[in-house]
């Protein structure tokens, strides 16, 4: 099987092929750029490439190659059904220090943590292309929102807390677990009593 046909059967399989991936399978990397020329796949970012009939995940791939990049807040929420609409920028925690490309991105919101506390509440969930993308859990979310409630709109916080409580999956001792890691158990204890 020649170069070209391995990277298009890879993209049709995996849906997206990156420099390590080319490495990994002993392809020369100027078969990108041939395909590129043809016309066939498109470059979505450094490294990484699509076919160009299909649709990008952009979830995917503003934080792919970026492991310490967690989807958090107002994205995490959409991801977990707690959102009322689609984010229109895209929420993403990194630890403090943190000094890559996603700082250039005008359509991310960074919020900075301590690196001891940054996989606290880290899950993968699917994104709605179906790629695994690094998010965290609801409780994870809940605390940053009470954390950060003078910054954000009271309204968007209150409709995630009572659909929270109307799910039955909540998790009331986790909530707790984590606000108690990120020195706010007092805070989360008085919202959920002024909103409950």
């Amino acid at each position: 099987m020649k170069y070209e046909e391995m990277v298009l059967n890879y993209l049709k399989d995996k849906k997206m092929i990156s420099s390590k991936d080319l490495n990994d399978l002993n392809i020369p990397h100027i078969i990108l750029t041939r395909l590129l020329k043809k016309g066939k796949i498109e470059k979505l970012k450094r490294g990484v490439y699509v076919l160009k009939e299909s649709f990008g995940d952009e979830y995917f791939t503003l934080t792919y190659g970026t492991s310490n990049a967690i989807y958090s807040y107002f994205t995490a929420l959409y991801f977990h059904n707690l959102c009322e609409r689609v984010p229109i920028s895209y929420d993403v925690t990194v630890p403090k220090g943190y000094g890559g490309s996603l700082q250039k991105n005008k359509k991310i919101n960074l919020h900075y943590v301590d690196r001891k506390l940054l996989n606290l509440g880290k899950i993968t969930v699917i994104s709605p292309q179906g790629q695994n993308i690094n998010c965290y859990d609801i409780e994870r979310c809940l605390c940053d929102l009470i954390k950060d409630r003078n910054k954000l709109h009271f309204e968007y916080i209150k409709y995630a807390f009572v659909e929270y409580y109307r799910n039955q999956k909540h998790d009331t001792f986790k909530l707790y677990q984590y606000a108690k890691e990120l020195k706010i158990e007092k805070q989360v204890h008085e919202f959920m009593e002024a909103i409950l």
